[in-house]
């Protein structure tokens, strides 16, 4: 590192520790995020907005507050400028604080990425409205249950017979066994489901191997399954529905309806 580099980047760590006061910061991360960018005049950079940034990353509790008082809600407008409602826009934060506050597989957070060119809200900016974009596309435009998708209950007539027979059953205890599951499963199932995110994807998404992410996936819509036809077979009583029909009917409708409901 030169002496002038070092001399300015002595300077950068001035000024963000005099826009942030009440912030530990990560001097060493900080100087190495802004020598990664040398191809830039360090003053023209937000050096306030990287060190934030890098507080947010490291959990400082202080920077994570700040992030969710001011920066988040500043990202509702935009994001209902892409057509979101409150319910998506709600979803896009949250696939937000995942992604860019969640350790990766031999990586930093994805905040770390900032590099300080431009603000860190219109940084933010873009990442939320990308995020909604790509949610706007995932989600399918069919109904949970379509009789006219193609490969669903409508190729098949007595699935047909079972969609319109228990159908509603099949919702009512769909809602309840879904919103009887922890909260990270619910999100897995949504992300995995709704949003088409593959194991790969979801692996780096929550930091552990693919395989491992694979076998929650499978696990959480197992127990999801289970808790379905507890709740229909409940509500329904063993006398008005065949165990076999039942399960059949939630095998079959199950992912469709993962796929396409709001959770």
């Amino acid at each position: 590192m030169t002496v002038a580099l070092d001399a300015a980047i002595a300077a950068a760590v001035a000024r963000a520790r005099e826009a942030w006061p009440n912030l530990v910061g990560d001097e060493p991360a900080f100087r190495a995020r802004l020598a990664a960018v040398t191809g830039d005049a360090i003053d023209e950079l937000d050096v306030a907005g990287v060190w934030f940034a890098l507080a947010c990353a490291s959990g400082e509790a202080e920077a994570l507050a700040v992030l969710e008082r001011d920066l988040f809600p500043a990202l509702r407008a935009p994001l209902a400028k892409v057509g979101l409602d409150a319910v998506g826009i709600d979803e896009v934060l949250q696939i937000m604080r995942a992604d860019l506050l969640s350790p990766r597989p031999d990586a930093p957070p994805r905040l770390v990425n900032y590099s300080g060119r431009g603000s860190l809200g219109g940084w933010l900016r873009t990442v939320a409205v990308r995020t909604g974009l790509r949610l706007r596309r995932a989600t399918p435009r069919h109904d949970e249950i379509s009789e006219n998708a193609p490969g669903t209950i409508a190729d098949d007539p007595e699935l047909t017979y079972l969609k319109k027979t228990f159908g509603e059953a099949f919702h009512v205890a769909f809602d309840e066994a879904l919103a009887g599951l922890p909260a990270q499963d619910r999100l897995l199932l949504k992300q995995r489901f709704r949003f088409r995110m593959g194991v790969e994807e979801l692996g780096a998404l929550h930091g552990v191997h693919a395989a491992t992410i694979s076998r929650r996936v499978a696990s959480a819509r197992d127990t999801l399954a289970e808790a379905t036809r507890t709740a229909m077979m409940k509500k329904l009583g063993v006398n008005r529905a065949d165990v076999s029909s039942i399960l059949r009917l939630i095998h079959s409708e199950l992912d469709i309806t993962l796929s396409s409901k709001p959770q």
